[in-house]
């Protein structure tokens, strides 16, 4: 446990130190990652897929809020539809402003949550981001939570959308637009996953602010638990029994991944709560204090001695101890024969 501590220490240490340079860093890398991933999903645009202007617009990222890269990726993924369909990337241009409108009304900063849900959809980890946000943030998210969800069910459909042979004329024009809606809007397989994601990120707020002790990795069980249980029903329900095994072993890793992430940002010791009562003119007041675990990293410091040099210093200062102790011999011996003379004199007379 105490090498967790120091490493903890070592790492927040350091993140302190040179955070100007570690934070655009990530956010490079983060919208690296979502545009890779978009045009893996996607992919029909050639001149998107280039690394020029992945790595352009990954870098325009890095320096901006989290809002705008959300803004980027959509204009990305319209891109790509706009290349093979204009009534699709119709279709995407308005939900997704109505999507953006509504995340930048109430959560402008999670930006991330957005995008993060569909990429972990890929990765069969989604459960991890409602868990997270109801350990650090507020029931709020739960609308970059379901925005994320409809982004990645919608770029399911697009695949399939994108499948179809598709004229200018009104017609199919039409059945395009009413496949769309119908395949995202009527799906209960969406409305399902949005409701649970919502209630595992209520959950988990809920037990994270209650006062008994361990309580935030309390609510990560909680919010692991309502996950586990809400899609089991949910599963069975639809028939997508084949499913289960998946969800419950990504439920596990993202709990485990939400342990170790909460480590990292708050470390509480409970052996060591206290509970302290004081008063003012209006309120008396009941509090309990919990310290935080802070580690002070050791500090290594390495001597190095030159033996040739050490050698030479110890037979300089052993021959002039020889030469003290003679000095002061001669200096007693001296003595001696001045007492010895002065006492024979004393003797003659």
């Amino acid at each position: 446990m105490m090498t967790l501590l120091v490493l903890r220490s070592r790492l927040r240490s350091l993140y302190q130190k040179y955070e100007l340079y570690i934070n655009p860093i990530v956010k490079f890398v983060i919208a690296l990652i979502v545009f890779q991933t978009i045009n893996s999903a996607l992919g029909y645009d050639s001149r998107l897929k280039q690394l020029p202007v992945v790595l352009a617009i990954s870098l325009l990222s890095a320096f901006t809020p989290s809002s705008i890269l959300v803004l980027l990726a959509g204009l990305f993924s319209v891109g790509h539809i706009y290349s093979i369909s204009i009534i699709l990337a119709a279709i995407i241009v308005i939900l997704f402003a109505i999507m953006y409108c509504l995340f930048l009304r109430f959560t402008p900063n999670l930006g991330y949550a957005v995008l993060a849900v569909p990429i972990l959809f890929f990765l069969k980890i989604p459960y991890v981001i409602p868990i997270l946000l109801g350990l650090f943030a507020t029931p709020l998210s739960v609308i970059p939570i379901g925005c994320g969800v409809v982004v990645y069910y919608l770029f399911e459909v697009l695949k399939e959308a994108t499948a179809m042979q598709v004229t200018v004329s009104l017609e199919d024009t039409l059945q395009l637009y009413t496949y769309v809606i119908d395949s995202l809007f009527k799906s209960q397989q969406l409305y399902m996953t949005i409701i649970i994601f919502s209630l595992v990120t209520i959950v988990t707020f809920i037990v994270r602010r209650m006062k008994f002790d361990y309580a935030r990795e309390g609510a990560v069980a909680a919010g692991s638990l309502t996950c586990i249980i809400g899609f089991l029903i949910s599963d069975l329900r639809l028939d997508v029994s084949n499913q289960i095994g998946a969800m419950i072993l990504g439920t596990l890793v993202s709990g485990i991944f939400a342990i170790i992430i909460q480590f990292f940002r708050l470390a509480l010791d409970y052996t060591g709560v206290e509970h302290v009562q004081f008063e003012d003119e209006d309120y008396y007041y009941y509090v309990k204090a919990v310290p935080k675990i802070n580690v002070t990293a050791p500090q290594i410091n390495v001597k190095r001695f030159n033996t040739q040099r050490n050698a030479g210093l110890s037979g300089r200062i052993n021959k002039e101890m020889l030469e003290d102790e003679e000095d002061d011999y001669d200096d007693e011996y001296e003595g001696y024969d001045e007492a010895d003379t002065n006492s024979k004199g004393s003797s003659v007379k």
